[in-house]
């Protein structure tokens, strides 16, 4: 029994085994006889669909990629734009606009003083608003006569290439100009740069050197040059290095930061052939194998000679205001203007007797159409007029003549011609002359000056040139006496003498010194000697008033 039960109990597992195996397999729904459909129909999506789910990525990377893009041309613009992309810089972005000083107002420290202002004590927010002048130009004739421009009531404490004893110009090694200016005057761009750096430390405390590329040479105004403006004595800075700034923006305040005796902005200009920036003559281990501290080294013009190579004035290149040099689409190649063609004296002389011979052609043709009038006859005329050809002239051969023959032969023509052309002018006068009848006067000069008014006074001058010079002789030029408005004053009234300088550039003036005898209708003719090759910027003292510069060209 025991062996039976055990068999049955093993079928039946097998069995039970069996059926569940068969629910498990796949088994078609044909084989089971009934069909089969889902509760919730399902589309399987088309592949279209999937490809506007890619183009939808694709738009929505593009818009934050231009989003970011946007945002940094925004805060810095094209030029560091394009220098994170490509690597490198592109200075062929920064177009030449001018200049300008970089302290646009400054204190009138004598009537500031009278008002219990110190430039030591109060900072630019204390001074008064209508004590604010602009910034005077830099007078580089008085500059030179400067005895003790440290302690003077000036506004430029130290000249270029100065001293800290006397501050006067030439007078020592100190680069570029010191600007008397209380605490926190804003300091502006002289022109269009790039930030090169920011940095402090060191004599110059906390300063801002900005890149100025494609600028005119103040050498070569015709060429354009890299050069680099340095801020120093800083209370705080606007920008960051890599900004680019435009001409005339605010970037810093002035303050007393590094070596420096008192609040005033240091400017100055170096060269791009300057080992650094900003530049100093010499270093302090120079100083010291010469014995001499760094203020004796500068009163002394320690190799002063180094800042004539790599420094510019800075002063007299922002007051030149120099035109922008053209430039070709694309490239930093100047345009060259075309040289005027330069003639010898014996293609000066044929030119001068073609030109001649033929306006003789022409005053003859005039003449003989002039004269030429048509025959009138006579009505009851009983005889015939008859025209009878002159007989043609023989062929002479031509005769070799002499040099004096041929000049005596060319004054003889030269008088035929006068006396023939005094015949013409005088009747064409005796046909366009009118007959006086009568005289009458209309108004004397008195009663002219009284309508027009009383002399007016002269409140400023004006200089026109040409813009360049040739450096081959005298330059003409003409001094207007103008109103305020700019307006030219034919009837002047100068009490005083105007005296011709060129505050930019070396040159001679006839005469250099103007009075009221020299203007005829509010206007003097002055000729100019340049001395070198150097753009010229003439000042008619004591008034403030400038010249546009006047370059050198070929």
């Amino acid at each position: 029994m025991g062996f039976r039960s055990i068999v049955f109990k093993s079928k039946k597992c097998y069995n039970i085994v069996e059926r569940i195996s068969n629910m498990t397999s796949l088994v078609p729904r044909r084989k089971h006889g009934f069909s089969s459909a889902p509760l919730h129909p399902k589309r399987e999506p088309h592949p279209i669909f999937f490809l506007k789910q890619r183009s939808s990525f694709w738009i929505a990377t593009l818009s934050v990629g231009a989003f970011l893009i946007g945002n940094m041309i925004g805060q810095n613009g094209w030029y560091l734009f394009l220098a994170s992309v490509l690597g490198k810089e592109d200075d062929s972005l920064i177009v030449y606009t001018g200049t300008v000083t970089p302290l646009e107002k400054v204190p009138n420290y004598s009537s500031w003083t009278s008002y219990g202002g110190n430039a030591e004590e109060h900072t630019y927010r204390q001074v008064p608003q209508d004590l604010l002048v602009v910034l005077p130009v830099y007078d580089q004739s008085a500059q030179l006569r400067t005895e003790n421009a440290s302690t003077s009531a000036g506004f430029y404490s130290v000249g270029n290439r100065g001293s800290y004893s006397t501050g006067a110009e030439n007078s020592g090694s100190h680069p570029g100009v010191d600007i008397r200016a209380p605490m926190g005057s804003p300091v502006r761009v002289v022109a269009n740069g790039i930030v090169e750096e920011v940095k402090q430390g060191g004599g110059f405390g906390l300063v801002i050197v900005i890149r100025h590329p494609n600028v005119p040479d103040p050498d070569r105004p015709n060429r354009t040059t890299t050069l680099y403006s340095a801020y120093a004595h800083l209370q705080s800075v606007l920008v960051t290095v890599g900004a680019v700034v435009s001409k005339g923006e605010h970037i810093a305040y002035s303050g007393q930061s590094g070596y420096a005796s008192g609040p005033h902005l240091h400017f100055q200009i170096d060269r791009e052939s300057a080992p650094f920036h900003p530049y100093w003559p010499f270093t302090d281990a120079e100083a010291s194998e010469a014995g001499l501290t760094l203020a004796e080294a500068v009163d002394a013009g320690f190799h002063s000679e180094r800042l004539k190579q790599y420094t510019v004035h800075p002063m007299l290149y922002v007051q030149a205001n120099y035109l922008p040099v053209p430039v070709t689409p694309g490239t930093t190649e100047v345009v060259e203007k075309p040289k005027p063609v330069v003639l010898n004296l014996s293609q000066r002389i044929a030119l001068r007797i073609q030109s001649r011979k033929e306006k003789q052609v022409q005053e003859g043709e005039v003449e003989a159409a002039q004269e030429e009038t048509p025959p009138v006859l006579a009505p009851a005329a009983p005889e015939q007029v008859v025209y009878q050809r002159e007989p043609e002239a023989e062929e002479v051969p031509a005769v070799r003549m002499s040099r004096s023959q041929r000049a005596a032969l060319d004054r003889q023509k030269r008088m035929e011609d006068r006396v023939t052309r005094a015949r013409f002018s005088s009747r064409q006068v005796s046909r366009t002359q009118e007959t006086v009848v009568r005289r009458e006067e209309v108004a004397t000069q008195g009663d002219i000056s009284a309508v027009i008014g009383g002399p007016q006074q002269v409140q400023d001058i004006s200089i026109q040139h040409d813009g360049s010079y040739s450096g081959r002789g005298w330059e003409q030029m003409v001094v207007q006496l103008t109103d305020e408005e700019g307006a030219l004053i034919t009837n002047p009234a100068l009490n005083r003498d105007i005296y011709l300088r060129a505050i930019y550039g070396d040159a001679e003036f006839r005469p250099s010194v103007l009075t009221a005898l020299d203007f005829s209708g509010g206007e003097a003719t002055v000729y100019m000697l340049p001395r070198g090759r150097t753009t010229i910027v003439i000042q008619a003292q004591p008034y403030p008033a400038m010249s546009s510069p006047m370059a050198y060209g070929q």
